[in-house]
């Protein structure tokens, strides 16, 4: 992980929603979905897939 970016104090309802409301916007925005468990019982594939980009491959004109 990067070390700039901030501890997520998974006990703190600020940062659950803040996560939540990222997640449920990629989700929207992409169509796609994660298995409904704990997101630190996700494999980094997982993850990864989720997250990723389809358009960072698309060629630049």
């Amino acid at each position: 992980m990067l070390s700039t970016l901030p501890v997520f104090d998974s006990d703190e309802a600020y940062w659950r929603e803040m996560a939540r409301l990222l997640f449920s916007t990629w989700a929207a925005r992409t169509g796609r979905t994660l298995p409904h468990v704990p997101v630190s019982q996700l494999s980094p594939q997982q993850l990864e897939d989720f997250w990723a980009d389809d358009r960072l491959d698309d060629d630049l004109p």
